[in-house]
């Protein structure tokens, strides 16, 4: 779970909004698929399998599963909120609903500390600033005054399409996974193989490594690729997709290995 948290982290979403999301699935996938035969799956049964509360359940089924919710009326993360606060709280905005320019601290209560307080609970103001500083939506005038640059709360952007293609990479590797955890014998289940680097690596020698997937990986791919582009189209009610994916990982210290698509097309290299 730890790379993925850490996207998560590094993208704004908090524990909150990931443990809704997770609720919405353990519920659904608990209502379509663990059902007893004959029988109608009931919201207590889904209750007793993922160890939600009926009310819980019942919340989730009415929402479609999370689908049908307001956007508006999401939990958002506590950082997001005190942003959204500087922009609507009548207290923090002037003219035309631009918000204010705020000291950290001050006597009348119009100060950064008190709009933490008032919207992000028990968050210390210190560290909510900076982490508005950080990440780009808050600048320092001096004298501990404070402006708001940007109502959005996105520690680094990503983009849908990148979003999107992660999602499937992470579907598709844990179904196969799923799949070959129930298979009954030998040869059954989906091709999946690993190797491994027994006694480690130098790195000048992952280096080489890497540029060894790079160039034989791509040649597969593409091997298997002319050889899907080569079949007849199915008729539509009759298509199954699939495909094969290739990863490289490293596991312990981070190794940054840079400059390597230069070196791949050196001509002066093997």
């Amino acid at each position: 779970m730890r790379p993925l948290v850490r996207i998560l982290l590094r993208h704004g979403v908090a524990y909150t909004e990931f443990s809704e999301v997770l609720r919405a699935v353990f519920a659904e996938v608990a209502g379509d698929e663990f059902g007893l035969p004959g029988k109608r799956q009931s919201q207590s049964r889904i209750a007793i399998l993922t160890g939600l509360t009926r009310k819980e359940v019942a919340r989730l089924v009415n929402t479609n599963f999370g689908r049908d919710v307001d956007e508006n009326k999401r939990d958002i993360h506590r950082v997001a909120r005190v942003l959204v606060g500087w922009h609507q709280d009548p207290e923090f905005t002037g003219p035309y609903g631009v918000p204010l320019e705020v000291p950290f601290e001050s006597p009348d209560g119009v100060s950064f500390s008190e709009l933490v307080r008032r919207y992000s609970g028990d968050m210390a103001p210190r560290a909510m600033l900076d982490e508005l500083l950080r990440v780009g939506a808050v600048e320092e005038l001096g004298n501990d005054w404070f402006r708001v640059l940007t109502r959005s709360y996105i520690p680094e952007k990503l983009a849908p399409e990148a979003l999107e293609r992660m999602a499937k990479v992470i579907e598709s590797f844990v179904t196969t996974v799923e799949i070959n955890l129930k298979k009954e014998r030998p040869g059954a289940g989906r091709f999946e193989r690993i190797v491994l680097s027994d006694q480690g690596l130098s790195e000048e020698q992952l280096i080489e490594f890497d540029l060894h997937i790079r160039r034989r990986g791509q040649e597969f791919l593409e091997e298997l690729d002319d050889w899907l582009s080569g079949q007849p189209a199915p008729p539509e009610d009759e298509k199954i997709y699939t495909g094969v994916g290739i990863y490289h990982f490293v596991r312990g210290e981070k190794v940054e290995l840079e400059g390597l698509e230069s070196r791949v097309n050196d001509p002066e290299r093997d």
